[in-house]
């Protein structure tokens, strides 16, 4: 099936639960993907694979702030949203931040391959890492490093905001609401 095919079809994927309220969903323009609203801004479908033996999908959507060009990351299994992560960032400052999603063989991981950069003096510092976001039956997902993460890396600052966002998960959304997208602010590139 191509993937044109594939997203006509995602409409008609049974999720359970109750579909997003407009009231759930930051902004005034909201789509509904997945089986939850997001904002509308560049929001599409990344992927739809199984995680944990349940259907899952990663959404992508804009949440641009007044320093930089900001893409989130929404995974959503069983109708609520299981994990919020920086998908891309663009600062007005030259920082970046990309990230390519993929999921573990195991089926029960996601694997989140970072590269960023930003500048520092006359030049650019540059970090590449990878962060693994582990699935839980009953829950958002879990931060699930495979080694320590080191202090005073861009990795350990972007663990620390991934630990407020999961705490925000814990009631179980159906869409994001603009408390959740405040909870995930742009990365911070400490010096």
């Amino acid at each position: 099936m191509f993937r044109r095919e594939f997203l006509l079809f995602l409409p008609v994927l049974a999720w359970p639960g109750a579909p997003a309220r407009a009231a759930d969903v930051a902004g005034e323009e909201s789509a509904t993907l997945g089986g939850i609203g997001v904002p509308a801004g560049r929001a599409r479908v990344l992927a739809a694979f199984p995680l944990g033996g349940s259907p899952a999908v990663a959404l992508a959507f804009a949440a641009d702030v007044a320093e930089g060009t900001r893409d989130l990351l929404a995974v959503v299994a069983g109708g609520w949203v299981v994990a919020l992560e920086v998908l891309s960032w663009r600062g007005a400052d030259g920082s970046r931040l990309y990230t390519r999603l993929s999921v573990v063989p195991d089926g029960r991981r996601l694997r989140l391959e970072r590269t960023a950069s930003a500048p520092r003096g006359r030049g650019f510092r540059h970090e590449q890492w990878t962060d693994y976001l582990a699935w839980q039956e009953a829950g958002p997902m879990a931060d699930a490093p495979v080694r320590l993460v080191l202090a005073g890396t861009w990795q350990a600052g972007l663990a620390a905001q991934r630990a407020g966002v999961l705490a925000s998960l814990a009631v179980g959304l159906r869409g994001v609401p603009p408390a959740l997208i405040a909870a995930c602010p742009p990365p911070l590139f400490p010096v």
